[in-house]
């Protein structure tokens, strides 16, 4: 029988023995400088105010795609002013075809890259480690979101910043306007690092200023570089506050028996309430966040998905008090063994809220330190309280040494606490290329009294342009079960990993590279050697084109060795023993750029002991630049020994945005397993930065009955207003 630890051995060998070359992109002779003006900018987007012509001009882009340090298509210049009222950015966009750009989005927080867009990176500490992105589009559409790794940003933090955009015969230009309030840097600050990228879809062209080599990019902090010339800058505001007041009205709530006989559950009720949340700067560096009578009306709602394993769903927080900074809180890897899933606290089953009378939370730097505090009491039938504490120290470069701890009180599990140690060492390879170590030491027991239990975690990662290979391996004792965690399966080990290739051809000019994977794997084996379940794929063909769009063909293999039986559809139920298939999968995922974009996945083969069929297919119209539809479908048929079914899921969102301030959002789904229609549509009003009126209106109703979906009758429905007003002291 195959054992992880000499397949571990084996594919982490050839890693240890890269070379250890650093060689970086070269500095300047002289970095530019940001220009310091006692006016204040008017935010229009044309730049005509005098300063911007005095003020040093950044020109030197470079194209990461499609060539490596090739000539940028168009030329791109920015500039900075340091002014009262905060960092303003000025961009010139440069366009031969200024009717040719991409301008399909005006919604806050979308994605943006179907569109012409600028970004801005700013690491006001120039530690390397911590950044702020700001993006907007040519249409003044704004994103933003915090640097966490060079793989990953946290896309749910929303600073206090604005930006407008205007259209010129030579192009287009973008101002951004950032309150030095927004940004973190130490009291003596003269210079930041930064980075400037430019995105022209329709050659599918990224564009930046540094780190434009392979391998590297935008969330390539060590290859950064540096804006001089900032003057003695003011210190944070003293608090910031978001009084909030929320109107909710709720439908009466039903529920049907299977004859379709409807039976009154609750009468229909109002609400009024308020709530405060407030920032406090503790210092330059380290923020405190208090919240009182929480309100999360504004947050998106879950996705029905229909689970056809014997493994728990993960479903990804959307409440903004725990998704801002909820990088600090990471530790284990997330949907398979996390120690803390924020999701536990104040959601009760199902994802009903509980309610939340109060929550605090500190979080930043204190010199070489990354601190993260939590602490939340929640009411009703909970009465819980959850602590979590975290610190990260800075150790080789952009790596850290860390420790965290949570506990939690309720009266189903007093007393239950979680702790551990881990670490991650990140190497730069003959200048750009990476080399990742991972790993943590943890243990857990789930109420005071009860067995502890350990979670021991190894990971190493190349993740480059030309090869992204990664080898990880879990030992998750029986008895780790971490309150407020998640852990898909305990009692195993797990040895997992892939082996990527994505060459590039020497003749680029519709294929912009290949994707081969000679080996995705995920094994997992009891604590005994057992091996409990597994799944394989290569991929002998993939390839992206220059176009954006993407085709795979993959093979898969997959085991699952239950020790008891389980129910994967009702009346549908899998028996214990030993099952072995295999399928084929083709997939096409269309490029962000079209006007319709459409993607497509289709895997038949093996499932248990019978044989099962998966299409899923979706479909995206945009009309440029208020609306955008989406329509997705997923059908699964499946024939067991135990009888066959059919699974399908669809959903639809429609957006309409009036302006980038003003957007209305309608979501959709549908899935016949749970037989549940349901509907979650919001508006959004900002009427200045940081401050929002929401409308939202939720409703859910029984499908499957013998007269159909009761349209007069949801199970639940409720409309609900919140205004919050942003104050800065």
């Amino acid at each position: 029988m195959l054992r992880p630890f000499p397949l571990a051995a084996l594919l982490v060998a050839p890693l240890l023995a890269l070379p250890a070359a650093l060689r970086g992109q070269p500095a300047p002779a002289a970095w530019p400088k940001v220009r310091t003006t006692t006016a204040n900018v008017r935010l229009d987007g044309r730049l005509d105010e005098p300063d911007w012509a005095l003020a040093d001009s950044i020109t030197d882009f470079r194209t990461k795609e499609p060539t490596e340090g090739g000539t940028p298509s168009e030329r791109t210049v920015v500039r900075l002013l340091a002014t009262p009222q905060g960092l303003v950015v000025g961009w010139w966009l440069f366009d031969r075809d200024p009717a040719g750009r991409r301008r399909s989005q005006l919604r806050r927080d979308a994605e943006l890259r179907s569109d012409d867009y600028v970004s801005l990176m700013v690491d006001g500490l120039r530690d390397k480690r911590s950044a702020f992105y700001f993006r907007v589009n040519s249409n003044g559409a704004l994103w933003d979101g915090e640097h966490v790794t060079i793989e990953s940003g946290n896309e749910e933090w929303d600073g206090i910043w604005d930006a407008r955009t205007a259209v010129a015969e030579w192009g287009w230009s973008a101002e951004m306007l950032i309150p030095w309030a927004t940004l973190r840097y130490p009291k003596d600050v003269t210079a930041m690092g930064m980075n400037f990228r430019r995105f022209l879809p329709r050659t599918n062209e990224e564009v930046l200023w540094r780190a434009w080599k392979r391998g590297q990019g935008y969330r390539f902090l060590e290859e950064e570089g540096t804006i001089e010339g900032f003057p003695a800058l003011p210190p944070r505001a003293r608090a910031e506050l978001r009084p909030f007041v929320v109107g909710e009205g709720r439908l009466p709530e039903w529920s049907f028996d299977s004859t379709g006989a409807g039976t009154r559950t609750a009468s229909a009720s109002s609400a009024l309430a308020a709530g405060l949340d407030v920032k406090v700067p503790v210092t330059n560096t380290l923020t405190a966040d208090l919240t009182v009578l929480p309100d999360f009306a504004q947050a998106e709602v879950d996705r029905q998905v229909v689970n056809l394993s014997r493994f728990p769903l993960f479903f990804p927080e959307q409440r903004p008090f725990f998704t801002e900074g909820a990088a600090i809180f990471n530790f284990g890897r997330e949907r398979q063994s996390q120690m803390f899933y924020s999701r536990r606290i104040g959601l009760g089953s199902g994802g009903t809220p509980v309610e939340i009378p109060f929550g605090a939370r500190v979080q930043g730097r204190i010199g070489r330190d990354q601190l993260g505090l939590l602490a939340v009491r929640t009411g009703d039938l909970e009465q819980a309280t959850d602590l979590v504490a975290r610190v990260r120290h800075d150790v080789l470069g952009r790596g850290y040494i860390g420790a965290m701890a949570t506990w939690s009180d309720r009266d189903a599990q007093p007393g239950a606490l979680a702790g551990g140690a881990d670490f991650e060492f990140p190497f730069i390879l003959r200048g750009r290329e990476n080399l990742i170590f991972q790993g943590n030491a943890a243990w857990s027991r789930d109420s005071a009294g009860a067995p502890a239990g350990a979670h021991y975690r190894f990971v190493v990662d190349y993740p480059n342009d030309k090869a992204d290979v990664v080898m990880r391996y879990d030992r998750v004792d029986a008895d780790y079960r971490p309150a407020l965690g998640f852990v898909s399966q305990a009692g195993i080990h797990r040895l997992a990993g892939n082996v990527q290739l994505t060459p590039r051809p020497r003749d680029a000019r519709v294929i912009r590279r290949w994707e081969f994977s000679l080996l995705n794997y995920n094994a997992v084996w009891d604590l005994q050697g057992r091996l409990d379940n597994a799944t394989f794929s290569v991929r002998p063909l993939g390839f992206q084109l220059q176009s954006g769009d993407r085709w795979e063909l993959n093979l898969q293999r997959g085991i699952d060795n239950p020790v008891a039986d389980f129910e994967i559809v009702p009346d549908v139920t899998i028996a214990a023993g030993a099952y072995d298939w295999q399928r084929v999968e083709i997939s096409y995922n269309g490029s962000n750029v079209r006007t319709w974009k459409v993607n497509a996945n289709a895997s038949a083969g093996g499932f248990y002991d019978g044989h099962g069929t998966t299409v899923s297919l979706s479909g995206q119209l945009r009309l440029q630049p208020h609306v955008e539809l989406t329509l997705e479908a997923q059908r699964n048929d499946v024939s067991l020994s135990a009888g066959a079914f059919a699974a399908t899921t669809l959903r639809f969102r429609g957006d309409y945005a009036v302006s980038p301030r003003l957007t209305a959002t309608a979501f959709l789904q549908f899935d016949d397993q749970s037989d549940r229609a349901a509907v979650n549509a919001r508006i959004r009003w900002t009427t200045s930065p940081g401050s929002d009126l929401y409308v939202v209106w939720n409703n859910t109703w029984q499908g499957g009955l013998p007269q159909g979906i009761p349209w007069e009758r949801p199970l639940r429905g409720a409309l609900v207003a919140k205004y919050v007003r942003f104050f800065r002291m």
